[in-house]
């Protein structure tokens, strides 16, 4: 049986795959969301050696063709863990939230100062799938939550990180608005030999839909890049963008983005 070349198309081109080579793709992630699903920690080291122990037939084929497709498939690992494949790239988005705590005196106070931007409109839906951790808490008294967002982008064809965002908040809500303070946020990249990546505008900030929702987010470019005769020329461009959204009931959610 001749196995019938599928066309890909979406992203910046075409890309003809066999049936076989779609079913060894699917294979490939499922292997890697299932050894995952079966571990304690270590997410990051077992992504890295699964991806730098399994060669990669789309990833090989890409790297040997002019042409750029595009696909994305998204696996829910845990409430606190998701993986998310491209047909070049591998990318790990965690989460971690405290437990809620009472509000000290001086966060009262802030929620309490806390104005509203209304002009600010909210642009979380577009940037990624949003999922959402916790329930809803319909305080009485001011009460605190804190998250941790991070998504880090690994080279399916070496097992190489690429580079990694992180966004930190804590929300401080009482059943009628919430305020949100940045309690980390970067971006850090890694090279890789006989390329260099590098950050340019990085930006950090807090938008305020109204007065039941803020939306604290970290976003950069990622640049790669060599150097030819003195000369530097980029290779690559990825816009990366980490959100962590609270309503004034307590509800977080985390979202993510690199295009």
């Amino acid at each position: 049986m001749i196995d019938t070349p599928v066309t890909v198309d979406a992203g910046g081109g075409e890309l003809n795959l066999t049936k076989k080579e779609i079913k060894e793709e699917l294979a490939y992630q499922k292997q890697l969301v299932e050894e995952l699903k079966s571990a304690d920690d270590n997410e990051e080291k077992i992504v890295k050696e699964y991806l730098e122990d399994n060669d990669n037939a789309i990833a090989n084929k890409i790297g040997n063709s002019e042409e750029s497709p595009e696909f994305i498939d998204t696996y829910i690992i845990n409430d606190e863990t998701q993986l998310v494949f491209t047909d070049t790239e591998v990318m790990l988005d965690t989460t971690e939230m405290s437990n809620e705590n009472e509000a000290t005196s001086e966060e009262e106070e802030l929620l309490r100062e806390e104005d509203s931007n209304e002009s600010v409109i909210s642009s979380i839906k577009e940037f990624g799938e949003t999922v959402i951790f916790g329930q809803k808490v319909h305080a009485a008294a001011s009460k605190t939550v804190s998250a941790r967002h991070t998504r880090t982008v690994y080279a399916k064809i070496s097992g190489n990180k690429l580079f990694t965002a992180g966004i930190g908040a804590k929300f401080t809500y009482n059943g009628a608005k919430v305020t949100a303070q940045t309690t980390e946020n970067y971006v850090k990249v890694n090279g890789i030999s006989g390329v260099a990546w590098s950050v340019h505008n990085k930006k950090n900030g807090v938008q305020k839909p109204s007065t039941k929702k803020r939306v604290v987010y970290q976003q950069a470019t990622a640049k790669s890049g060599i150097t030819y005769k003195g000369n530097g020329l980029v290779v690559e461009e990825k816009y990366i963008r980490v959100n962590l959204e609270c309503n004034h009931l307590g509800k977080v959610s985390k979202s993510s983005v690199v295009r």
